[in-house]
C-alpha cells in the first residue's frame, strides 16, 4: 500500500509523536512537568523553549507529557469504538430479524442525543480521568461505524459463498470473522485513523471541561488554562497547546485520506 510522499511524511510525523509519548511515559523527556522553575508566564527563552505557565511550570515539559494522554486516548478509544460498532453492526447485518431491529433502535437512540451531552453525561457518571474519557468516547461514538458495517453485512449476507457457509452450519461468529472482516479491512483501517483523530479532539474538549486527566497535563487542559491571557500578549501557552494538537490531527487526516484513495489514484 503506497501512501505517497505526503502520506509518508504524515506517517513519519505520527511515528515521531509516538516516540515522544513513549519517552515521556518513561520519564526521558518532560519529567519535571510539575515543578516550579520560573516566574508565572515567563516568556520562551534559554532553558524554557515554550516559556512557563500560570504557576511557573515548564510549559514545554507539560506539552511533551500531554502527548502521552492524547495518543493513549486516540489509540485505545478508536479501537474500542471500532470493536463495539463493528460487532453490533456485523451482528445486526448477519442475523437480521429482531436482532437487527434492536441494534438499529439502540443506534438511533444514541445518535439522537447531542454528542457533547452524551460525552459529558458519561464522564459525570464515570468520574474524571483518562479511562472515563476513553469509555465515554467508545460508548457514544460507535454509531457511524455500526451503520457502515451493518450495510456491508446485509450485502454480503446475500452472496453465494455466505449462503453456502450458512448451509454448512456456519454461525454468525464464523461469518463475521472469516467472510465479513476481510471485506471490511480497508474500511476499518481508514475508520481507525479517523476515529483516532476524532478521539484526540474529543479528549481535548473534555479536558477543557475538566473531565480528563487530573494527574497528567493534557493539551486540552493546557488550552483551558490559557484563559484570557492572549489579550495580555501572552501567546506561548496557546501556541504550545494548540500547535502539536493541530499537527497530530493533520498528520492523521492525511494518512486517512491516502488510505481511502483507491490504488492508482495518486
Amino acid at each position: 500500500m503506497k501512501l505517497g510522499r505526503a502520506g509518508g511524511a504524515a506517517l513519519a510525523l505520527l511515528g515521531a509523536f509516538a516516540l515522544v509519548a513513549a519517552a515521556a511515559a518513561l520519564g526521558l523527556v518532560g519529567a519535571d512537568y510539575h515543578g516550579f522553575v520560573a516566574e508565572p508566564y515567563a516568556p520562551p527563552g534559554p532553558g524554557l523553549w515554550l516559556g512557563a505557565d500560570a504557576l511557573g511550570r515548564d510549559l514545554g515539559a507539560r506539552v511533551l507529557q500531554g502527548t502521552r494522554v492524547s495518543l493513549l486516548v486516540g489509540v485505545v478509544a478508536s479501537l474500542l469504538t471500532l470493536a463495539l460498532g463493528g460487532l453490533l453492526g456485523g451482528l445486526a447485518g448477519l442475523r437480521g430479524g429482531w436482532v437487527d431491529r434492536l441494534v438499529i433502535a439502540l443506534t438511533d437512540a444514541v445518535a439522537a442525543i447531542p454528542p457533547l451531552i452524551t460525552l459529558l453525561g458519561f464522564c459525570l457518571v464515570l468520574g474524571p480521568g483518562v479511562s472515563s474519557v476513553i469509555l465515554a468516547i467508545a460508548l457514544s461514538q460507535w454509531t457511524g461505524i455500526c451503520r457502515s458495517v451493518r450495510a456491508e453485512a446485509r450485502r454480503l449476507r446475500r452472496a453465494d459463498f455466505v449462503r453456502a457457509a450458512e448451509a454448512m452450519g456456519a454461525g454468525w461468529p464464523h461469518l463475521l470473522r472469516v467472510h465479513l472482516l476481510p471485506h471490511l479491512a480497508p474500511l476499518l483501517l481508514t475508520s481507525a485513523v479517523l476515529y483516532f483523530v476524532h478521539a484526540i479532539k474529543v479528549e481535548a474538549l473534555l479536558a477543557f471541561f475538566g473531565q480528563s486527566s487530573q494527574e497528567l497535563p493534557s493539551w486540552g487542559l493546557l488550552l483551558a488554562e490559557c484563559g484570557s491571557e492572549l489579550s495580555r500578549g501572552i501567546w506561548w501557552p496557546l501556541v504550545g497547546a494548540s500547535a502539536p494538537l493541530a499537527l497530530l490531527t493533520l498528520a492523521a487526516q492525511v494518512v486517512a485520506d491516502r488510505l481511502a484513495d483507491p490504488p492508482g489514484a495518486r
